[in-house]
């Protein structure tokens, strides 16, 4: 699912006899992303704006903006997307508790060739695990760097750089992961966690943890801009737990609680802005057990996704989906009010057969707080940030981080306020090859004084050029100040 979420802020003044009195309205606009396809599942191209109805609550909404992005356009070697809403971000998220180790393991290659296939500029993947244990675990951020996304895919696990971001990977890691081959990548993942063992509860139990987690997962997306996509790699559940079950006479039983907990979990996608695509990686299922592939449509239908079905060919069933997500069209109009609604879309002039997929609807208005995959976001594609005026200064042997201690004092909420502060160092190729961290107390002492705080970090690395950037957080804040400067490191 692609969503953009723009706040506009209107000030506005109201002046009176004697004092002077300032509102600050924010208005969000939505984007509604729609994907049309014909009855084979390929993209529809070339569709006008007065071919789409949008419907808010059954009634028509004027569409105050309309555009067109094509992810299938072969990019420009240094070619990247204009804004951050063109572009894919996918995460892949496999569930641990509802798969086997070796479908698990079949799931990954074929993630493998769908990253392969992917556009290098506009897609970015991030990789992460489900696991009633402990809920969603993201194991990277949305990343372009297509060795550290290999890596995590394959070992469903953390790099061992252990930087507070996650974006690098050890020289070893990277050696290793460039050239990955099938046999390396099955006995990293038969030894990894997919051959953790589900947990003793029961079945429905397991089921209501899952859609939590998955609802955990896309509320994390909330903040980030983008054509926004949750896979969830699964054998999934037997539906049956949800919309009847018992054999005997009289009508089936419904489980209310676990309705319950899906429409809860649907409501957290749509206020994300986010799409869940199921993907089925049961392989070729008899037709006594289409219930369990009916599951997979439970969990995506709601989002406004697609189910992908496992007929003995995964990777070309997740090439199909991500080519039919090429085009989309995407629908936008400013919100009234704060509360929840449903989206309906309507499209004229396409053949018979078609199909479409797109948001279906729009949650509470609200702001959601700072998260390390929102910093990831930041510091790999450069977002200016007004929270605080900080610089970067660099050398080929030293970074200086400036940061401003004037205005921290004055954003300081917490009785023991801090401030964390990460940097990076990015090759030619865009891989980050140094990670620092630091938390500053900001004691009484600190906060004396008008000069700037000046954090120093020595650097060792290769001849070639670099680009270092830096963030830094006020806890208890979502104030965020960025900073970057190039550099080269000389034979």
């Amino acid at each position: 699912m692609g969503t953009l979420i723009r706040w506009l802020a209107v000030a506005l003044v109201a002046f009176g006899a004697t004092a002077q009195v300032r509102e600050t309205i924010t208005v969000e606009v939505v984007d509604v992303p729609v994907y049309v396809l014909d009855a084979s599942g390929k993209a529809i191209r070339g569709l006008p704006r007065d071919a789409f109805t949008l419907l808010i609550d059954g009634k028509a909404k004027p569409i105050e903006y309309f555009d067109v992005m094509d992810f299938g356009v072969a990019p420009h070697p240094q070619s990247a997307p204009q804004t951050q809403r063109e572009r894919r971000l996918y995460l892949l998220l496999f569930d641990l508790d509802f798969s086997k180790p070796a479908r698990l393991a079949q799931a990954q290659k074929a993630a493998e060739k769908a990253i392969d296939q992917s556009n290098p500029t506009t897609d970015l993947f991030s990789v992460a695990t489900y696991h009633s244990s402990r809920g969603a675990f993201f194991v990277t951020p949305f990343l372009l760097d297509r060795v550290a996304i290999k890596r995590a895919l394959f070992t469903l696990r953390g790099s061992t750089a252990r930087d507070a971001l996650g974006l690098t990977i050890t020289k070893d890691e990277r050696d290793a992961w460039k050239d990955v081959t099938d046999p390396i990548a099955l006995e990293t993942v038969m030894g990894g966690e997919a051959n953790q063992e589900m947990a003793h509860a029961q079945v429905s139990r397991l089921v209501e943890d899952l859609f939590d987690g998955v609802a955990e997962a896309a509320t994390r997306l909330g903040t980030m801009p983008g054509q926004k996509h949750v896979l969830l790699f699964t054998q999934g559940y037997e539906s049956t737990l949800l919309h009847g079950f018992g054999m005997g006479p009289g009508p089936p039983k419904v489980d209310a609680r676990l309705f319950s907990k899906l429409d809860a979990m649907d409501r957290k996608f749509r206020a994300a802005g986010v799409i869940l695509d199921t993907v089925d990686i049961a392989g070729l299922r008899h037709s006594w057990d289409y219930r369990d592939n009916d599951a997979l449509w439970q969990l995506a239908r709601g989002t406004g996704g697609q189910v992908v079905h496992n007929k003995n060919d995964l990777v070309a069933a997740i090439g199909d989906l991500t080519t039919s997500q090429q085009i989309v069209y995407v629908l936008g109009f400013r919100r009234t009010d704060n509360r929840p609604h449903r989206i309906d879309v309507r499209v004229n002039g396409i053949p018979g057969g078609s199909s479409l997929f797109y948001r279906t609807g729009f949650g509470d208005a609200q702001k959601l707080a700072v998260d390390g995959l929102q910093l990831a976001d930041i510091l790999l594609n450069d977002i200016p940030q007004t929270g605080l005026n900080m610089r970067l200064n660099a050398s080929p042997s030293e970074l200086a981080i400036e940061l401003p201690r004037a205005e921290i004092t004055a954003q300081l909420l917490e009785k023991t306020p801090t401030v964390d502060v990460i940097v990076y160092a990015f090759d030619e190729k865009g891989s980050a090859v140094f990670a620092g961290q630091k938390t500053i107390n900001f004691d009484r002492s600190e906060r004396e004084g008008k000069q700037p705080i000046v954090i120093r970090q020595h650097l060792d690395l290769p001849p070639g050029h670099y680009v270092a950037k830096a963030i830094a957080r006020i806890t208890g804040t979502s104030s965020l100040g960025f900073a970057r400067a190039e550099f080269t490191v000389s034979n």
